[in-house]
């Protein structure tokens, strides 16, 4: 049953409970945040600097000609080969087109707007057909010191490079598949906003509704079936509150962090169980649960050789030593619920001319951790058993007790909590040539304790200014009880991608 169970449930992790970072993160989401503007402009509109700046709110009213929003985006063509589960062969993992449009109000005097809409056709995974993702939709209004931004979002928290313990807000959707990392990142709608003071800003978080990281399909074994999630109602008080506060220097900065709400990567519990002659089976539900998440991170620069960035974060879950008592939760097992950890990282990169370097050590430690032993019992005597109705009363606890511990060793793989100390190290290069038009990177892993590891190399030829080449590879691999073990076959793949940009 062992490897009928894990076989369902490779399908992936969080950053909070790390996922395979390598798709799920881009390098230092909070490196370089800009410091708090001296004048009217606000965070957010600092943080759109990516598109045409924004006009401020004296030139809108004398520049009757300027246009009242500006739109661009791209077109591109993907196609990701990886390998069958357990055939020798390989398969077409993603094959599809995409269009994205991005949308950006001017500035006007209190505030703008910016919208991200993608459609796709094709396949992805055992999915094809047409796909409308309206990515991020908000609305930013500049009041003095106060920038509030209100609607569909990604939050990304943390300072380090691919792993960031203190990013639990944003999911991820690991069925996505793309050449850029940051793509899988999931928006939520919800609100978040900046009180600036001086060097100093607090930062408040408010997401009203649940959002789950989502997680590739994978066949199931004979026994076992996915039924209905347990995720939190639309109650108010099942809302993620989180709070940051920041202190920006010239060559240092930091903050402090906390949050509390659902955490964004669900367990998995046993749902029901079925005695019957002719159609046996275990259903086994995605369950939510609450955690408290204190965090820290900070950046300096070590003169003009380095940055230097670190991040931790203490997590504990609600309720994983006793059944959870919140009513948005029906099934008491408390088997869905990590254990509390403490992770930790440090970096630093540097530029060698046109060759940049960032590397990282990450390290967890697990609190009252024990390993997870699973079951013992082979699933034809699982099945014998169920497929005696009359006697359901005798076995119901022996079935139980045997799928509980099964899915106690797979949430623990699936919560990269397999080791009481873990020992990580990422590397992170990139080469840029041909005046910058030729780029060659990569992302290594290795966690030393479980002997898992990843690399994502990447070659990007930019032809044009509007036109890009990618060609590359995701590749995972690990022992067969952890989690880059398991989804190897499904998630491992090589890709080439044509994107044209407008």
């Amino acid at each position: 049953m062992l490897a009928g169970v894990r076989a369902a449930h490779a399908q992936g992790a969080d950053a909070g409970a790390p996922p395979p970072p390598a798709p799920s993160v881009t390098a230092s989401p909070d490196a370089g945040a800009p410091p708090p503007a001296e004048t009217g402009g606000g965070l957010f509109e600092q943080s759109q600097a990516s598109a045409a700046a924004a006009p401020a709110a004296a030139d809108t009213a004398t520049a009757p000609s300027t246009p009242p929003f500006t739109l661009n985006g791209y077109a591109r063509g993907d196609v990701f080969i990886g390998k069958i589960q357990d055939v020798d062969g390989t398969q077409m993992k993603a094959n599809y087109g995409e269009l994205a449009l991005q949308l950006r109000t001017a500035k006007v005097a209190y505030g703008d707007g910016f919208a991200d809409l993608r459609v796709r056709y094709g396949l992805m995974g055992d999915q094809q057909g047409t796909f409308v993702d309206m990515r991020e939709a908000y609305v930013n209004t500049y009041l003095g010191p106060v920038d509030l931004r209100l609607g569909k979002q990604i939050v990304v928290w943390g300072r380090a490079d691919a792993l960031n313990p203190t990013n639990n807000i944003t999911p991820v959707d690991f069925r996505l598949r793309s050449p850029l990392e940051d793509d899988i990142r999931l928006g939520n709608v919800g609100a978040r906003g900046f009180l600036r003071m001086g060097v100093a800003r607090l930062e408040g978080v408010w997401m009203p509704t649940y959002l789950p990281t989502e997680l590739p399909p994978v066949a199931l074994p004979p026994l076992v079936s996915f039924t209905a999630p347990t995720f939190p109602s639309a109650n108010l008080h099942n809302g993620l509150i989180a709070g940051r506060a920041h202190l920006e220097l010239a060559a240092f900065d930091m903050s402090v962090s906390y949050l509390r709400g659902f955490a964004p990567l669900p367990g998995l519990s046993l749902s029901t169980v079925t005695f019957d002659t002719t159609n046996p089976g275990i259903g086994v539900s995605r369950t939510a649960y609450k955690q408290q998440v204190i965090g820290f991170d900070f950046s300096t620069a070590l003169g003009d050789f380095a940055t230097l960035r670190g991040e931790a974060a203490y997590r504990r879950p609600v309720g994983y030593q006793t059944a959870p008592d919140d009513p948005a939760l029906s099934n008491p097992n408390p088997v869905q619920i990590a254990r509390p950890d403490l992770q930790y990282v440090v970096g630093a990169d540097h530029n060698f001319g046109s060759f940049n370097v960032i590397a990282q050590y990450l390290g967890r430690y697990v609190f009252n951790w024990q390993k997870e032993p699973g079951t013992t019992r082979d699933p034809g005597e699982l099945d014998g058993l169920l497929r005696q109705p009359g006697r359901q009363m005798d076995f119901m606890d022996l079935v139980v007790d045997e799928v509980n511990a099964e899915l106690r060793q797979i949430n623990q793989i699936l919560f990269n909590q397999t080791a009481k100390v873990q020992h990580v190290a990422t590397l992170r290069l990139e080469w840029l040539g041909l005046h910058e038009t030729l780029s060659i990177s990569s992302l290594a892993m290795v966690n030393f304790t479980t002997h898992e590891w990843l690399i994502t190399p990447r070659i990007g030829w930019k032809m044009t200014d509007t036109m890009t080449a990618y060609v590359g590879a995701q590749v995972f691999a690990g022992p067969n009880d952890t989690l880059f073990g398991l989804i190897d076959q499904t998630l491992s793949a090589g890709y080439a991608e044509l994107r044209a940009s407008f």
